[in-house]
């Protein structure tokens, strides 16, 4: 299934190969004018994919209460979150299913602060909440696979401390894994404090993007991605995957790639969203991205060539992607030096091209769908989401090099969550 456990001495000489090989490959496009119809074939063969992924339309997810609701165990780790914990639970209670079938567990990974006491509170309200603690270590993926055994569950709802989940979440979710053919379900996450700054605002935009992307990929038969929180996982799948991977820093997107490659589907649901906090400050969000950077690029170092026995189709949206997020931004910088000092016209302006207009459509039709906009409102609010997504592009550049030259893994740093207040009527 992969090598889940490189050393970081291999995966800096990969990160390295893939610099020279992209840098290599644009330069020659430059060099050699007659090898441009490669870059032209390609476009052609993407935007055919792009189109029919564009006006895709989405099947929807029949949704029938199995006779006997199986049982959910619910994950949180929880490091230093005393400000969003009592809301968390507060939100757990509020869900509609029997009780009797949850399985509630909260990792109190090493926390520093009042997450002790707190959960110790919130037991003595919600008797069937279980706290499981340890010393902090292995991060997310360390915390997740330190309470699994203990868990019932026989489907397993991952859930970060800052979640707010609507009251309906389980019963819209859980009838999906009647499918044997579903490995896992990930909902649509909404940013609780949108309306803080420019930050958050664009956050849940791009949410309502993704959203767009995730359900019209999976239309027409491409992949779709785990995002951590708000995702249910059957247990025999992670037991199959033998658990969360300790060896990365994005566990979600890890395991995104394991459960396709254990031969099951993801499923996306636009309905119910799960709420979480957005980070409300540029250093917090590049620290978040870089992660996430880091984290999405490094699982196709470790599964190559593996992810390229998922059949045509899945392999032609993993590519499309994988060009556009990951080898686009790294191949810009050589493409811009021809351009400047040997006055060339850009060799990738139509790859630019074509991820501009994907994030156009996602953009515009996500915040249709999911914000209501219409007219100026719509068409102002995808201007500055598209001008917010530039950020991905320095953030994958500098992320490549660091790969190229780290001599050890890079830390799990977790976003800090300041708490939102809560209605609890």
């Amino acid at each position: 299934m992969g090598n889940t456990n490189q050393p970081i001495s291999t995966r800096r000489f990969q990160a390295t190969l893939v610099v020279m090989l992209v840098w290599g490959t644009v330069s020659l496009l430059h060099w050699q004018p007659e090898t441009r119809w490669f870059m032209v074939g390609l476009t052609a063969v993407f935007s055919i994919q792009t189109i029919r992924m564009l006006i895709a339309k989405p099947a929807t997810s029949v949704i029938t209460s199995p006779s006997e609701p199986p049982k959910i165990s619910i994950l949180v780790p929880a490091k230093n979150e005393s400000s969003v914990l009592s809301d968390l639970v507060h939100s757990l209670r509020q869900l509609d299913y029997p009780s009797d079938r949850l399985d509630i567990w909260i990792v109190d990974d090493g926390s520093t602060d009042a997450t002790p006491e707190i959960l110790r509170e919130l037991q003595t309200q919600f008797p069937a909440l279980q706290v499981y603690s340890r010393e902090s270590q292995g991060a997310k993926s360390g915390a997740l696979n330190a309470v699994f055994p203990y868990t019932q569950g026989e489907i397993i709802l991952i859930c970060d401390a800052d979640a707010l989940l609507p009251v309906n979440f389980l019963q819209q979710t859980v009838p999906l894994f009647q499918k044997s053919s579903l490995g896992a379900v990930q909902t649509r996450k909404a940013i609780t404090n949108a309306d803080i700054n420019f930050l958050t605002r664009c956050q849940q935009m791009e949410m309502c993007c993704d959203s767009f992307l995730q359900t019209h990929r999976l239309a027409v038969g491409g992949m779709s991605e785990l995002r951590g929180n708000g995702m249910l996982v059957r247990r025999d799948i992670l037991d199959k995957c033998q658990g969360w991977n300790e060896n990365t820093i994005t566990d979600d997107l890890d395991l995104c790639f394991r459960i396709y490659l254990a031969g099951f589907e993801i499923e996306f649901l636009p309905n119910p969203a799960i709420q979480e906090e957005g980070v409300t400050n540029w250093r917090n969000l590049w620290q978040q991205r870089r992660r996430w950077a880091e984290g999405g690029y490094q699982r196709y170092l470790d599964y190559f060539p593996q992810i390229f026995t998922l059949g045509l189709v899945k392999e032609i949206d993993l590519i499309l992607f994988f060009l556009l997020q990951f080898i686009l931004p790294i191949g810009l910088i050589p493409d811009l030096v021809w351009t400047i000092f040997y006055r060339d016209t850009p060799v990738l302006l139509p790859l630019q091209t074509l991820l501009s207009i994907i994030l156009t459509v996602a953009f515009m039709a996500g915040l249709y769908q999911h914000q209501n906009l219409r007219g100026l409102s719509l068409l102002w609010a995808t201007i500055q989401g598209s001008i917010y997504m530039v950020h991905w592009i320095p953030v994958m550049i500098v992320t490549t090099f660091q790969m190229c030259v780290q001599s050890r893994r890079s830390p799990w740093v977790k976003t800090e969550h300041q708490g939102v207040n809560y209605d609890k009527k």
